[in-house]
């Protein structure tokens, strides 16, 4: 019996030294990530302060990306005075002193310039090195004025109003005159940037206009003369003479009975060629028909008007 109560003994399986150093090793690399994490929450929130602290001494600097010149000649088409607006308005909606951690401040300024209508989507703001941000996005481009209750309102080339107004002739745009409806508005009153100028004559004055800046003679273009759309579903073009053109329906839809688009170019082409001039010297033609016509009453009238003018007033040496 002494000698299988011995051979039990000699049975029993060794201590297993790896398999403890293996487990120690995993819990000690654990206990270790413990203390990091609770380290690391710890100290952030004092690093966070203390960055805080440096970088937001004073207001946000902001730095705007104004929109370029057509062609590349180099700097840009918004007015200095715009310029400063936009700027105010985005430092305003930053606020004195944001927290340079908190995403708020960042998101007020995209969306404070997109309200004022000069951006075609809410821009990017995106912080710099140096505690400030810079705020990039697309502009809107300014197509044309259109001329109505008494001002000349800036328009894209989507239709949509742009916060620019003019008196009568102060803006180097193109000019749509007189259509039917109003500038869009909010029920509150104010200036509706996010809705296209009500009614077809806009549009449609949009689209011939589009057209017109793409040609040779383009410079001789003043504007289009929208009244007359909603009664007739006809366009005028006015010149820089002083003169009128009969354009009829819009490019895309011409009215029955009309000589078509590309007819309607070569006309004006054509008196271009023959007298440097796209309205062949006559205050009103007409180019929708299938011949040129030319108002000699028109031109009449303003002969007569012309005479007038030059006479002596009776009585005066």
């Amino acid at each position: 019996m002494a000698k299988a109560s011995q051979s039990t003994k000699q049975k029993k399986p060794p201590f297993q030294w790896g398999a403890f150093v293996r487990n120690l090793s995993s819990f000690t690399v654990l206990v270790l990530g413990l203390g990091l994490l609770v380290g690391a929450i710890l100290g952030m929130k004092p690093l966070e302060a203390r960055a805080a602290a440096v970088q937001t001494r004073g207001p946000l600097k902001l730095t705007f990306v104004w929109p370029a010149m057509a062609g590349g000649r180099g700097g840009t088409w918004l007015a200095p005075s715009h310029q400063e607006q936009l700027m105010q308005i985005a430092m305003e909606a930053a606020g004195p002193r944001p927290e340079v951690y908190d995403a708020a401040p960042l998101a007020r300024v995209s969306d404070a310039p997109f309200d004022t209508g000069w951006f075609e989507s809410p821009p990017r703001v995106m912080r710099d090195t140096k505690g400030g941000a810079t705020v990039e996005g697309v502009f809107r481009v300014p197509a044309a004025v259109v001329r109505k209750d008494g001002k000349d309102h800036m328009i894209s080339w989507d239709g949509k109003l742009m916060p620019a107004v003019y008196d009568p002739g102060e803006s180097r745009l193109p000019v749509i005159l007189d259509p039917a409806l109003g500038a869009p508005s909010l029920r509150s009153g104010q200036r509706d940037y996010q809705t296209q100028w009500a009614g077809e004559d806009v549009a449609a004055s949009i689209e011939l206009l589009g057209l017109l800046v793409r040609q040779p003679w383009a410079a001789q273009v003043q504007g289009v003369e929208a009244s007359g759309y909603s009664r007739d579903g006809s366009l005028a073009i006015l010149t820089r003479n002083a003169s009128r053109i009969i354009w009829g329906g819009r490019p895309s839809k011409p009215r029955v009975g009309e000589v078509t688009t590309r007819q309607k170019l070569a006309y004006l082409t054509q008196l271009q060629t023959d007298h440097k001039r796209i309205d062949g010297g006559y205050p009103l033609i007409y180019v929708n028909s299938s011949r040129l016509q030319f108002d000699t009453s028109a031109s009449a009238k303003a002969q007569a008007a012309s005479a007038e003018e030059s006479e002596p007033i009776p009585g005066t040496p």
